[in-house]
């Protein structure tokens, strides 16, 4: 299946080699800003291969992307979101999807190398999941999702670099995570739920994977070809 967007990401990644150090920065800066904005993503790429453009095109005359920008590229990115779409519930639903099911399979790779660490071999036995296992799994989750909301409201904002107190906010934020994620795994890792084979856990993520990712090309397709 083709991946319009997909492929529109891959030019825009090396097109974008060709910009300086300081160029390349401001562009990964403005892209994570327009994410945060909530909208298409075929638009977003699309915006950033004419920003690219200009940016390039900028050098012959001795200058650079951040001339084009100006001083506030929230108010530059702005201007051009105006004209985008606004993502959809279905397109948002299925690109964090893909990063969750991410999420989990990581969890659960770590879950396997937990059981080879003490002694186990889960090829020819069952993997025991507890209820510490599923809470920790679940604190990582929800504590990953308020990350990423703390880090789109610092985006947001007006300044280009964290405030000190920005900053000892994230850092407290990823020890409640890990007092979380550990405290589920210390007091409940004895209380048993169910044994599974180890290769359902994994067929089931990686089917429920291809869907989505089958879903959101779809997606992004229908919305490239109408752009």
């Amino acid at each position: 299946m083709e991946n319009l967007l997909g492929k529109l990401r891959r030019e825009n990644k090396e097109r974008g080699k060709r910009l300086n150090i300081a160029d390349r920065r401001l562009l990964s800066d403005m892209t994570g800003y327009m994410k945060t904005l909530k909208v298409c993503d075929y638009d977003v790429e699309l915006a950033l291969k004419s920003i690219i453009r200009d940016g390039l095109r900028s050098y012959s005359r001795k200058k650079s992307l951040q001339t084009i920008v100006g001083d506030d590229y929230h108010k530059y990115c702005d201007e051009l979101c105006k004209n985008m779409r606004p993502a959809s519930a279905k397109e948002l639903v299925l690109s964090r999807g893909v990063t969750v099911i991410y999420a989990v399979a990581l969890m659960y790779i770590v879950r396997l190398i937990d059981v080879l660490v003490g002694g186990g071999n889960f090829i020819r036995e069952p993997v025991e999941i507890s209820l510490g296992y599923l809470a920790g799994t679940a604190a990582i989750l929800i504590g990953t999702l308020i990350i990423y909301i703390y880090f789109s409201k610092v985006l947001k904002g007006t300044s280009d670099k964290m405030s000190t107190n920005q900053t000892i906010g994230i850092g407290v934020v990823l020890i409640l995570i890990v007092a979380a994620a550990y405290a589920g795994v210390y007091f409940w890792s004895n209380i048993h739920l169910f044994n599974v084979l180890w290769w359902i856990p994994a067929a089931i993520l990686i089917i429920i994977y291809v869907v989505f990712r089958i879903m959101y090309i779809q997606q992004e397709n229908q919305l490239a070809k109408e752009a």
